[in-house]
């Protein structure tokens, strides 16, 4: 059979088996990561954090898992044991570190940052009474890798909790 101009048969059609195999290898490869993404292993899926004290306790429910570019909400709950006058929620930066912060709500009385710290101010809470707030986010494209988000409750100079979470970011 004769191959159209500028054809060589050899090089063209009568490839060997070698150049097959790793197309099937590759095409698999894809195959897998996207069975993976849809099976949630990429992110996205929040998980609950939660932290009694004598004083409040606080929970947070937010991924531990991202994929850069994902819009996401962080949902963060105080509930007071006590009376508390000035319930303050501090938030390390690394919560905000290749991150874009779209907003909170409901707003804080004040928001402050000192230092690596951004403190939320919601004033006094009664006994029994509960806070949520929610924050939106987003994660910036370029964004990778494992950070450690802190958060403490306090009332006023009076620090209640402390919680540790960790975040890792995929590309």
């Amino acid at each position: 059979m004769d191959t159209p101009f500028a054809l060589d048969r050899q090089r063209h059609l009568d490839r060997g088996h070698h150049s097959a195999i790793y197309r099937r290898l590759g095409l698999g490869l894809l195959a897998l990561i996207c069975v993976l993404g849809l099976a949630n292993l990429f992110g996205q899926r929040s998980t609950l954090t939660r932290v009694d004290g004598s004083a409040a306790s606080l929970t947070v429910n937010s991924p531990e898992h991202l994929r850069g570019g994902l819009v996401f909400t962080s949902e963060v709950t105080v509930i007071a044991h006590r009376k508390l006058a000035d319930a303050q929620v501090h938030l390390s930066s690394d919560w905000f570190r290749g991150m874009t912060f779209n907003g909170v709500a409901p707003q804080p009385d004040n928001m402050s940052s000192s230092g690596d710290t951004v403190t939320l101010d919601y004033g006094p809470l009664d006994a029994g009474q509960s806070m949520p707030f929610w924050i939106s986010w987003q994660a910036n494209p370029t964004t990778l890798g494992v950070r450690s988000e802190k958060v403490n409750v306090s009332d006023g100079s009076e620090q209640l909790l402390s919680m540790q979470r960790s975040l890792l970011v995929f590309p």
